[in-house]
């Protein structure tokens, strides 16, 4: 699988994939009702990386995804972001639905989407935005799709780093040159507080209990600019620069508690082994994407979480495997699967990507997952080299 997972989207071989891939479509035949999700965030739309518009359409033509949530859609110049990808799409036999809502988000879906309407976008009372589209999925009904980017000010998770979190400046004291972490709970928790997160995240859980009917299924899925309780634990307070921090971010908990789970670590619970980190990724051309670059900042926070009947069945980090770590370009060896690997990448957020199935509907959801042949780990990779 090695050798395909470097050629995604290239070559003769994942042509042939492809085209059987294709031939099954989204939920088809006697498969199980199921919807591949790709959160995305797309880095000003493209403009931080040349070429960055057509790279983005790359991405988004070989995941084969039925459903992107989009971040940072700016619509420059007056230029409909939505119209532009899907008139790129339609162009290369890809045809998706999708329309601009407000806010910063949006969403392209291969289904029919019934209605989208504002969950957040009160820039008075907090940055950041989330819209809810309505889906029809065949053989299961309306499913929300909730694309979000919440607000990177008060960036609490640089605060354990010696990092401030709105200058972005290390915490420097004496004046010695070494970042000061903030290890003190309380203030990590009064700093993510007031970044207005909560508020957001609030509004959509009320807007999902409003919503709610039995089985009903939802996602939310962005760029949350914090990671979950899941990740800083016990066994990660000595690595990526967490300086002995073990916390509960209180945000995920809230979601959680709301009976939304996180899908990433519904797979994978081992945040040692599979951390799942999204920033800071390698972008093409761009050189350091960091924003701490005396730390290893690596964090899981483009998120996927979800509620109802349907169940994650396979999950990706998209993008290069190589990340910013103390200012240097390095590959870790984990056993995270990466998808688009080889692909130039035009972001300086990694992508998820999770396949979801209606277990209660279930028969051959395996064919899919079976026929994807751009599953690679830094671990395989290095295993082959």
């Amino acid at each position: 699988m090695g050798c395909l997972a470097r050629v995604f989207g290239f070559g003769w071989l994942c042509m042939v994939a492809f085209v059987a891939w294709q031939c099954a479509g989204p939920s088809s035949g006697h498969r199980a009702p199921s919807l591949r999700l790709l959160a995305f965030n797309l880095w000003q739309e493209g403009t931080s990386v040349e070429g960055g518009f057509e790279k983005i359409v790359d991405v988004i033509d070989a995941s084969d995804a039925d459903v992107i949530a989009l971040s940072e859609v700016r619509n420059y110049d007056g230029v409909d972001l939505h119209g532009r990808l899907k008139q790129a799409l339609f162009d290369r036999g890809k045809p998706y639905h999708g329309f601009f809502v407000g806010g910063d988000v949006g969403l392209l879906s291969r289904y029919p989407i019934l209605r989208a309407e504002p969950i957040f976008d009160d820039p008075d009372r907090a940055r950041g935005s989330l819209m809810g589209y309505w889906l029809e999925v065949p053989r299961v009904g309306e499913v929300l799709v909730a694309p979000v980017h919440l607000d990177y000010k008060n960036y609490a998770i640089y605060g354990p780093r010696g990092y401030d979190g709105n200058e972005f400046e290390i915490i420097d004291p004496d004046g010695d040159g070494v970042p000061n972490p903030i290890t003190d709970v309380d203030a990590l928790h009064a700093m993510d507080a007031a970044s207005g997160r909560d508020e957001i995240l609030r509004a959509f859980v009320e807007y999902a209990q409003a919503n709610q009917g039995p089985g009903r299924s939802m996602i939310l899925a962005g760029d949350f600019n914090e990671c979950s309780h899941l990740d800083w634990t016990e066994a990660t307070k000595d690595l990526y620069s967490h300086n002995g921090v073990v916390i509960e971010w209180k945000n995920s908990v809230m979601l959680h508690e709301a009976g939304f789970r996180d899908a990433w670590r519904e797979l994978y619970p081992n945040p040692v082994t599979h951390p799942g980190a999204t920033w800071p990724s390698e972008a093409f051309g761009t050189g350091s994407t960091s924003w701490a670059p005396k730390v290893d900042e690596r964090d899981r926070i483009d998120l996927v979480y979800f509620r109802g009947d349907l169940a994650p069945r396979a999950a990706w980090v998209v993008g290069s495997p190589r990340y910013y770590v103390f200012n240097q370009l390095a590959e870790p060896e984990t056993d995270c699967s990466f998808a688009a690997v080889d692909l130039p990448w035009p972001s300086d957020h990694k992508a998820v990507m999770v396949d979801f199935e209606w277990p209660r509907n279930r028969d051959r959801f395996e064919e899919r997952e079976q026929n994807s042949f751009f599953i690679s780990s830094p671990r395989d990779r290095h295993h082959e080299d």
